[in-house]
């Protein structure tokens, strides 16, 4: 199931919103290649790109929470850090067993939730915080 970026999945937060559709196109590019056939090849490409990406993306997110004092900032953090130890656990199931069926929907399957989930409630209440209070 591809992600489809709306207006209704933006925070408000341009630098966020931005890295969130990055997110996004790759999750995307990931679902067509198991489309066409070539998840496999696709899989630790898009495992490595997103333990860069969101190593990026959540400190910057952070600065922000603890620069603003963003009050649900722990929470907040728990559920980045859940995310990332998914990912790894992903990664090393890949490297152990190869790109089996089971990886490639593993990841797909949690990306697909934890982003909509994440960037519609979680994210959404921070951009709001900083939109009021970094003004």
């Amino acid at each position: 199931m591809a992600l489809i970026w709306t207006d209704d999945l933006a925070v408000g937060f341009g630098r966020i919103d931005t890295q969130h559709q990055e997110l996004f196109l790759r999750y995307n590019r990931l679902i067509e290649a198991c489309r066409d056939g070539k998840g496999r090849e696709q899989i630790a490409t898009m495992l490595d790109f997103m333990i860069e990406y969101v190593t990026t993306h959540f400190a910057e997110e952070e600065r922000f929470m603890t620069l603003y004092r963003y009050p649900e900032r722990e929470a907040h953090q728990k559920e980045h850090r859940e995310l990332f130890a998914h990912v790894q656990q992903v990664r090393e199931e890949l490297h152990e067993r190869g790109p089996t069926v089971g990886v490639i929907t593993s990841i797909t399957h949690t990306l697909l939730h934890w982003l909509i989930r994440h960037v519609k409630q979680t994210d959404i209440e921070l951009a709001r915080f900083l939109v009021a209070n970094a003004a």
